[in-house]
């Protein structure tokens, strides 16, 4: 009796794989076929005959992009991590945690677990695509660039404090400022943003009252790479993100990217100070 009880459990549990498996086929080829009638009617339609139509269609010209705005914000972390030639340590670990973050709303909204480990793993391995591939980043920011002007400047605002983990290095400013430019930021307002984030930290600017190193936890005969450890530490600690995936309000998450700016300002001092 056991044994056919534990065939038939064996049975089901097979049976709904197999079904599973076969709704995930269906629903893709679905999405397929409405894709490409998309391509089709924006090819023909964008066309002068059918020579036309046909070169548009070929080279999918007009094909939709299926990333949405969470999707587009893990591809251009990725972009930005790797925009200095190599993703640290750190910034895997704050890409993982935005994405858990992600998942954690979703769980929370009620959404089918098996739809959530879909997302978890189209996630990862969009962020392992992405840093790699060459896509321009205005294909990365086609949803992004629709939004809403808080959603946008909320977004970029996000990307400039994780881009400031390895502190901003030229290259990293310039894929920074070019999503700024994608996202139809003016350069005055990418430029003030920027120095929000940072904390406004230029030469000169920080105050004569305030310890650099006090405010990273460190003293000034540390080495630069212990500094540098600690920074990303707090950062990290205090990021949005992070502090939402731990469960903290709002008045909380507040008061951390307050405190991060003074983090980043502190950070920014001693590397002038330094000549780093």
């Amino acid at each position: 009796m056991a044994r056919f009880l534990k065939f038939i459990i064996g049975t089901l549990l097979l049976v709904v794989v197999l079904f599973l498996g076969v709704f995930k086929l269906i629903f893709k080829l679905l999405r397929h076929i409405i894709d490409l009638g998309r391509n089709v009617y924006g090819s023909v339609k964008n066309s002068n005959g059918f020579a036309d139509a046909y070169k548009n269609f070929s080279s999918n010209k007009y094909s939709k992009s299926r990333l949405s705005i969470p999707e587009e914000v893990i591809a251009l972390m990725a972009k930005v991590a790797k925009s200095d030639g190599k993703v640290s340590k750190v910034e895997v670990e704050f890409m993982s945690d935005t994405i858990k973050t992600m998942l954690a709303g979703m769980k929370q909204a009620r959404v089918p677990t098996v739809l959530v480990e879909s997302t978890k793993r189209k996630l990862f391995t969009l962020a392992n695509k992405a840093k790699d591939d060459e896509q321009s980043i205005q294909y990365y920011c086609q949803s992004l660039s629709k939004a809403n002007e808080q959603v946008r400047a909320g977004v970029f605002f996000q990307l400039i404090t994780f881009a400031s983990l390895d502190g901003l290095s030229d290259n990293t400013r310039v894929v920074v400022e070019e999503i700024g430019q994608v996202l139809t930021f003016t350069d005055e307002q990418i430029k003030n943003m920027i120095s929000q984030v940072m904390g406004g930290g230029q030469a000169g600017g920080y105050p004569f009252d305030k310890d650099p190193y006090k405010e990273l936890g460190c003293s000034e005969e540390d080495e630069f790479i212990v500094i540098k450890r600690a920074y990303r530490k707090l950062v990290k600690s205090h990021h949005p993100d992070y502090m939402h995936g731990q469960g903290m309000d709002d008045d909380e998450i507040r008061k951390g990217t307050e405190k991060m700016q003074e983090i980043n300002a502190a950070f920014e001092e001693i590397k002038r100070r330094k000549n780093v």
